[in-house]
């Protein structure tokens, strides 16, 4: 799916989304990575381990330079006003054909502020202004209660639980499967 011309920045009320800049964003990614590693370790299958230079650096430099198209639009979540960088999210063209899947998440010095939410909302409208994107998608697992309250927010419907593999310590091996129409959406206003 090819992810057609995202903007390079989403400005919103309290985020802005950018796209990543390498080199300039290595050593504030680091640091967040860093300072979240135990809250992001049990659900993310990147982050089984420490981070490291070149282990940011092996995302950061394609996340940068490899933006849209074929390729995962992904963007360093930063407040608005200040700059400051508190996570990162993206559009993901792996949900089949006329679908992309948000991904995201925050650091943890920046959580339960709706930061998350108001990125996924920015993410959701970008999305369905791509041509041919008619489904968003975001996929979280069973038990990861918090991650699955943001799609629930914005009006996302469960669509279905189903087998995956367990990536992370809290992963059950049950993802949930959130989804928001073109229709549902545009009729909303959100």
């Amino acid at each position: 799916m090819d992810i057609t011309a995202p903007p390079d920045q989403i400005a919103g009320v309290r985020v802005t989304l950018r796209r990543y800049r390498y080199p300039d964003d290595l050593a504030d990614l680091h640091a967040s990575i860093a300072a979240s590693f135990g809250h992001l370790r049990d659900w993310m299958p990147w982050a089984q381990q420490p981070p490291t230079d070149d282990s940011v650096r092996a995302f950061l430099e394609p996340a940068a330079r490899d933006f849209g198209g074929d390729s995962s639009a992904n963007y360093a979540i930063t407040l608005r006003g200040t700059g400051e960088y508190c996570g990162g999210c993206g559009l993901h063209p792996r949900s089949g054909e006329g679908a992309l899947e948000i991904g995201y998440w925050i650091d943890v010095r920046h959580t339960r502020q709706g930061l998350v939410t108001e990125s996924a909302r920015l993410l959701t409208v970008v999305a369905f202004a791509v041509p041919g994107i008619d489904r968003v998608e975001i996929h979280c697992d069973e038990a990861n209660a918090r991650s699955a309250a943001v799609p629930s927010r914005l009006g996302y419907r469960l669509d279905r639980i189903q087998g995956a593999a367990k990536t992370a310590p809290k992963d059950t091996g049950r993802s949930m499967i959130w989804v928001m129409d073109r229709g549902t959406w545009m009729g909303s206003i959100r």
